[in-house]
C-alpha cells in the first residue's frame, strides 16, 4: 500500500544496544529500488536500481550483515513479503508488482515467487515458482513444509508444499467472491490460521491440516475497517491485526484478538492514528506496535499531509491494548517488528530509504542506531522463527 541496497550505511556489526545473548533470528528486509513517492504520486524511477533483498543476523541484538540476492520486490500489499525458515536456510519472498516492460513508467502484476537459498555462498535464488495470481503476502507454516500465499485480487490462497527439495503449489484455496485476503498468520502450534479479508472486512480462523487449509472457515470476526496485516504474540494465543482505513484522514485502529477459547474474538480495539500499514506483537505478548503512514504519502499541499511516519507501542494488558509510547519516523511507513528480546523495534520508512530501530525502556522509545540505504527503500520483511 502506499507502501540494490548499493550498501547499508552506518552500522552492520553494532546496530542495536548490546542485550543478554540471544537466539539469533534472521532478518530479511526487501528493497524496492523501482518506486519512489513524488509529491503524494508513486512513481518509477528512470533508472531504477535492482530490487534486492538483504539478509541479517540478529544474535545478541545486534545486525550483521549475511548477504544481499537481486530478486522482485514490491511496497505494494501489507509488508509481509518474507519468510524465512526457522533453521535459517532459505527465505520465500513475493512481489506483488513490477516494473511493466511494455509501458514506461507504469506497474504489471507479477504472478512469482522467489525461492532464496541464504546456505549457499554468495546467497542465490534457487527456484522461482509462476503461482496463479499476484501474491499479496507470505506465510510459513510452524512445519517448515507448507507456505501459504494470499492473491487479493483472485480472491484465492495458494498453499506450496516443499517436495524433495523443491516448492510445489498444491492447492489453490478460494474464498468468496469479493472477499480480497491479503494475509494470513500461523498459530504458535500450527493447527490454525488467521486471514484478513479486508473485502468483505472480516478476519477468518480457520483450521489447518498438515499445512492445508480446512474451509469453510470455522469462525469469522469483526475487528475495523480494513484488517490487513496480522501479528501472532509468540505462543500466547494473542494475535493483533492492523485495520489500515481508507486514508481519508480519519483515525484507524488496531485490534486485539484471543484465540484461546472455543471460538476466537476480538477482545480490544484502540485507536491509534492515520494508516496502519504494518504490525506487530513482541514475541512475549507484553506489546505491539503499529507503523503509521499517518497520511505522508499524500500532495504537500493537503491540509492533512504530514511529513514523518509514527510508531505507537501498546501495552497489553489483562486482555486490553493501552496506548504506551509514540515517536515520529521517516515518511511512508512500511513493516515494523520486534526482535527476539521483545524490546527492540524496528520501523521502515520508505522515504528515508531507512530502517528505524528503537529500545523499548520501560514506556519510553529511546532511538539507536539504524540501517541506511543508498538505494531501495525498506518495503517489506521477515524473520526466521524461533
Amino acid at each position: 500500500m502506499p507502501g540494490h541496497a548499493a550498501s547499508a550505511g552506518g552500522c552492520l556489526l553494532a546496530c542495536l544496544l548490546a542485550v543478554a545473548p540471544l537466539h539469533a533470528q534472521v532478518l530479511g528486509i526487501a528493497l524496492d529500488g523501482k518506486a519512489r513517492m513524488n509529491n503524494g504520486e508513486v512513481e518509477i524511477l528512470g533508472t531504477p536500481a535492482p530490487d534486492r533483498a538483504a539478509f541479517y543476523d540478529t544474535a545478541n541484538g545486534q545486525l550483521r550483515l549475511l548477504g544481499e540476492v537481486e530478486v522482485p520486490v514490491s511496497f505494494q500489499g501489507p509488508p509481509s513479503s518474507i519468510a524465512i525458515s526457522a533453521d535459517r536456510r532459505e527465505a520465500l519472498v513475493t512481489a506483488f508488482t513490477r516494473a511493466d516492460p511494455g509501458r514506461a513508467g507504469a506497474f504489471t502484476a507479477n504472478p512469482a515467487m522467489a525461492v532464496i537459498d541464504l546456505a549457499s555462498t554468495p546467497m542465490r535464488v534457487s527456484q522461482t515458482l509462476t503461482l496463479a495470481a499476484a501474491p499479496s503476502s507470505v506465510s510459513l507454516h510452524p512445519d517448515g513444509r507448507h507456505a501459504w500465499v494470499p492473491h487479493t485480487g483472485a480472491d484465492s490462497i495458494s498453499v506450496l508444499e516443499k517436495r524433495a527439495d523443491r516448492w510445489e503449489v498444491v492447492e489453490v484455496a478460494r474464498f468468496e467472491a469479493g472477499s480480497a485476503p491479503i494475509a494470513t498468520a500461523f498459530s504458535a502450534d500450527g493447527a490454525h490460521a488467521l486471514v484478513s479479508l479486508p473485502g468483505s472486512q472480516r478476519i477468518a480462523w480457520l483450521a489447518v491440516d498438515q499445512g492445508r487449509p480446512i474451509l469453510p472457515a470455522r469462525h469469522e470476526m469483526s475487528a475495523g475497517i480494513g484488517p490487513t496485516a496480522l501479528s501472532f504474540c509468540g505462543d500466547t494465543g494473542l494475535a493483533v491485526v492492523a485495520n489500515y482505513g481508507r486514508v481519508t484522514g480519519d483515525v484507524d485502529t488496531v485490534s486485539l484478538i484471543d484465540t484461546r477459547g472455543a471460538l476466537p474474538r476480538v477482545i480490544d480495539t484502540a485507536s491509534v492514528g492515520m494508516s496502519p500499514e504494518g504490525v506487530a506483537c513482541a514475541p512475549d505478548g507484553r506489546h505491539a506496535a503499529a507503523a503509521l503512514q499517518n497520511m505522508s504519502t499524500l500532495p504537500r499541499s493537503h491540509p492533512l499531509y504530514s511529513p514523518d511516519s509514527r510508531l505507537v507501542v501498546l501495552a497489553i494488558e489483562s486482555g486490553r491494548l493501552r496506548r504506551m509510547a509514540e515517536t515520529g519516523f521517516g515518511g511512508w511507513a512500511q513493516g515494523v517488528g520486534f526482535l527476539d528480546d521483545a524490546r527492540t523495534v524496528f520501523a521502515q520508512s520508505m522515504i528515508e530509504r531507512r530502517v528505524h530501530v528503537f529500545r523499548l525502556d520501560g514506556e519510553t522509545l529511546i532511538a539507536q542506531p539504524g540501517l541506511s540505504y543508498k538505494a531501495g527503500s525498506p518495503a517489506a520483511y521477515g524473520l526466521s522463527g524461533r
